[in-house]
């Protein structure tokens, strides 16, 4: 197992997984962290008419990894009742409030949807109210006997992140516990900081998957979300429906047996697949939490042309953890369709997740935490372009026509240029090689199964993602 330092002292640390915890670190007796997902929470959101405001509303909940289970804007539809009911409906145990300057009224009159939902014994919500002085007045005497909290106005990046800070406390149980959101962007940041590069790390488990860009300036992105390939399975069917899963697939399956499936990866999470069309299963869950959790972010108002920019990829969790490097390249690069070259790694078992929950206590060391799989070449030829490879066995040159995907093995340290221009793309020893892609952006998957399946298997093949022998991982 890897044993993390923290300023020169071993830690152990257990991290908890769906079905029980791994202890990492010299001490059997007892662990210094405990790194888990934390307790769920239910977050709603009533908001103003101001689209900034439900753009800053939603990055919080990105940010805190919260289940935004409504959202009820002053302009929205109905009137008190339907708001009562879809509040007791949705279940809240925070209420997030982002009221607007000159809005008070509407906003008081979702206050009071909210007490009625509250009547007659239900479970009472925390609420969290951000407003200017005046308004925050009203609004807590509106909410009554409600128990509410003044947290700042989320203009600012430093106000968001108070307002995160806060929600992952309502979170964490008692214990040394760090969130594993909060050691995902930990380890972003300790790898930015031993590289002088810019991480964007992804992690997929089996019930959450999160994406964190640390730049070198000390900026950090990051959004997390309870969709997973595990106990979170059921959670991306629901979002993407059967038939985005399916499509991923190199083989044929039908609707109920997909869903059986996806079911038993809820009932047994961190079983090992035990086939082929199982752990493809998996990797398409994972392409899809990937997805919505980009398109989350997008609606959010993150900065998407930065985290497009990130040419260092790091995968961690159940993504780092597929048997085949190449299946952990392959599932990176169909979710997030890089343009340019990127390079892929992934984590050695929990090691980056242990040494951020580290990070977050101390400085912590992570050299030697990750492996280098992949350099990822994106192209749109509009006519044949030449590709040049250089490693410790010389030069290979290829011709790149539209609708390319292969994998190109190499030796040692690989050198990368592209005819036409005169940048060049370095990389010490890959586990697999340089894999060039020209399928085009978007993405485009044929409709019919007919002619999608053999296009998929071939991708599959191409990388040497998945064996033909059905008994073999």
């Amino acid at each position: 197992m890897t044993v993390a330092t923290a300023t020169g002292l071993a830690a152990t640390v257990d991290v908890a997984h769906e079905s029980g915890s791994t202890r990492i670190g010299p001490r059997a007796d007892a662990a210094d962290l405990r790194v888990t997902m934390g307790e769920p929470l239910r977050l709603a959101m009533l908001v103003g008419r101001e689209p900034a405001n439900v753009s800053a509303a939603q990055a919080v909940a990105l940010g805190a990894n919260a289940d935004l289970v409504l959202t009820l804007t002053t302009a929205g539809p109905g009137n008190l009742i339907d708001r009562a009911t879809a509040l007791r409906e949705a279940r809240p145990n925070v209420v997030l409030v982002v009221a607007d300057k000159d809005d008070a009224d509407g906003m008081i009159e979702l206050i009071e949807a909210l007490r009625l939902c509250c009547a007659g014994g239900h479970e009472t919500p925390l609420v969290l109210v951000s407003a200017h002085e005046k308004a925050r007045a009203r609004i807590s005497l509106a909410a009554g006997g409600l128990p509410t909290e003044a947290i700042p106005v989320p203009v600012s990046r430093s106000a968001r992140d108070a307002i995160v800070t806060r929600l992952r406390a309502l979170r964490r149980g008692a214990g040394d516990i760090v969130l594993r959101d909060e050691a995902i962007e930990a380890a972003a940041r300790s790898l930015t900081l031993a590289t002088g590069r810019a991480a964007l790390v992804l992690d997929v488990s089996g019930a959450s998957t999160s994406l964190a860009l640390a730049q070198p300036d000390g900026s950090l992105t990051a959004a997390h979300s309870r969709l997973g390939v595990g106990s979170g399975a059921d959670r991306v069917v629901a979002r993407s429906g059967l038939d985005r899963v399916r499509r991923w697939m190199p083989r044929p399956i039908d609707a109920p047996a997909l869903l059986e499936r996806v079911f038993n990866r809820a009932r047994w999470p961190d079983a090992v697949a035990p086939s082929v069309l199982t752990l493809a299963l998996e990797m398409s869950l994972a392409r899809e939490a990937l997805a919505h959790l980009l398109r989350d972010a997008d609606r959010a108002g993150f900065d998407m042309a930065a985290l497009a920019s990130a040419r260092w990829i790091v995968a961690t969790g159940r993504l780092a953890d597929l048997p085949r490097a190449a299946q952990t390249a392959l599932v990176v690069i169909d979710a997030l369709l890089p343009e340019g070259t990127k390079r892929i790694s992934r984590e050695r078992r929990d090691a980056l997740v242990v040494a951020g929950a580290i990070a977050t206590r101390s400085a912590t060391d992570v050299a030697g935490m990750t492996e280098d799989l992949a350099l990822v070449t994106t192209l749109s030829p509009k006519r044949a372009t030449s590709l040049t490879v250089t490693d410790d066995t010389g030069p290979i040159e290829e011709k790149i026509v539209r609708g390319a995907f292969f994998l190109m093995p190499t030796t040692g340290a690989v050198q990368v240029a592209i005819s036409g221009s005169t940048t060049r793309e370095t990389a010490g020893p890959l586990a697999l090689g340089v894999i060039v892609d020209a399928r085009g952006r978007p993405l485009e998957l044929p409709q019919r199964d007919a002619e999608r399946l053999p296009t998929i298997a071939r991708w599959y093949s191409a990388v040497a993602c998945l064996p033909i022998d059905e008994g073999t991982l």
